[in-house]
């Protein structure tokens, strides 16, 4: 006779599963076998983000797959539904969640993601972004063949096929391209542009830049700062879980913890104007705060949502 369990049943072993308290063959007496493919699927789609030293060509290509795979396993939200509960139950999972795709009009598509998550986007021409927490991205999908331009809020990282233009207008000015991978965060007062690989123009009212491989521009506050040696992994270390800073004011530290934990933190009575190197880790928030205030010497209380700062 098959055994069955309900959802609560199925949330305990799966993550007893991928915990390995669970063999695969104690799993499979306890799940259907369609259920053991669709949490092999997930649990390969988390692995994935494990791999930075893997090729950023492979590391685009399995996100793609896996996030096509689980998609095509059980409706939407069905799926959606799951994630959330892998990522309650496996703290140490890093998941990259599909935001929604809003169409604005006939013409633009705008992709949007929330706290904490991120999101994948095939662009027309097959160039590849990756959308950090809290950004948004918009194009033309009229003007596209003629025009590759794109608006962004936040924090991206592109893979440009080669090709005509491509240009990424934000706030702060613009960032133009043929065909390269690069980096940028465009929120407030702060501007970034880093080059992976390629060449890369940074065009605002200021200053034009050009940009090769390993090389960076800040604009803090209108304050222009240029690195001619930056060490780089494969991708983001905000892609595999773990956003990181060198000489940057604590404020953008504040508003990358906000923006991933979807918490308010109060800076009033400290200066956030002071200077961090270091990095923070997206999967547990107590030991994120600690990351960042130990290493500047702030004190903080926590109390629902709210983080409050103290000397």
């Amino acid at each position: 006779m098959e055994n069955r369990i309900d959802d609560i049943d199925e949330e305990v072993y799966l993550a007893k599963w991928m915990a390995g308290e669970i063999s695969d063959a104690e799993l499979k007496q306890l799940i259907s076998e369609n259920d053991f493919a669709s949490f092999q699927k997930i649990k390969a789609g988390i692995t994935i983000f494990e791999q930075l030293e893997a090729p950023l060509d492979l590391t685009f290509q399995k996100i793609k797959e896996k996030i096509k795979s689980n998609a095509q396993t059980k409706p939407k939200a069905k799926i959606l539904n799951l994630y959330s509960k892998i990522a309650l139950a496996v703290a140490a999972a890093i998941i990259i969640f599909l935001s929604i795709n809003i169409f604005f009009g006939d013409h633009y598509i705008i992709h949007q993601t929330g706290f904490g998550a991120q999101e994948v986007v095939i662009l027309l021409d097959g160039s590849e972004v990756i959308l950090n927490a809290k950004s948004e991205l918009k194009y033309n999908k009229k003007t596209w063949n003629t025009n590759r331009e794109v608006s962004l809020k936040g924090e991206a990282f592109f893979k440009v096929k080669k090709g005509s233009k491509f240009t990424v207008v934000t706030n702060h000015g613009k960032v133009v391209v043929l065909g390269t991978q690069f980096n940028v965060n465009s929120r407030s007062d702060f501007f970034e542009v880093i080059c992976y690989s390629g060449k890369v123009k940074v065009v605002s009212k200021s200053k034009e830049l050009m940009l090769l491989p390993n090389q960076s521009m800040r604009n803090i506050s209108g304050e222009i700062t240029e690195a001619k040696a930056v060490i780089l992994d494969a991708v983001p270390t905000w892609i595999v879980g773990e956003s990181s800073f060198k000489s940057v004011p604590l404020k953008q530290v504040i508003l990358a913890l906000e923006n991933q934990f979807n918490i308010q933190i109060d800076s009033k009575n400290v200066d956030d104007a002071v200077i961090f190197t270091g990095s923070f880790d997206h999967k547990d928030l107590t030991i994120a705060l600690a990351s960042v205030f130990k290493t500047v010497q702030l004190k903080y209380s926590i109390s629902n949502n709210k983080v409050t700062l103290s000397k």
